[in-house]
């Protein structure tokens, strides 16, 4: 009696911060790690996460806000900044629309970080 071979196992992914796990679905052609998930030292992070932590980041950096308001504005630019600085190829109106917010508020942020669009 012959056994057949088991399927190997498919790599994947886990995002340290949010623990969602990535993989190519078994008989898919798969291109490796998801194309917007990054390295840090061992820790490896998923785009969602990534946009969090610089939102997070932009916070901390910021002076104190004491307004929810003021906050969710430190936010936006943020998560702004860190999508211009992500890939400074893209148009301005492909960067409003991934951030929710307006072409006219990535255009300041592009000239606040001195990243001119292309």
């Amino acid at each position: 009696m012959s056994r057949s071979a088991e399927p190997a196992e498919a790599p994947s992914w886990t995002c340290t911060r949010c623990e969602v796990t990535a993989r190519w679905m078994p008989g898919s052609i798969g291109g490796g790690r998801p194309a917007e998930w990054r390295e840090d030292g061992d820790e490896l992070y998923c785009l969602a996460c990534r946009r969090a932590v610089a939102a997070e980041e932009g916070l901390e950096a910021a002076p104190e806000e004491k307004t929810n308001e003021g906050r969710a504005k430190v936010r936006a630019a943020a998560l702004v900044e860190f999508e211009i600085r992500r890939d400074p190829d893209r148009s301005n109106s492909v960067i409003a629309r991934a951030c929710r917010t307006s072409i006219p508020a990535v255009v300041r942020a592009r000239q606040r970080i001195g990243i001119p669009a292309s």
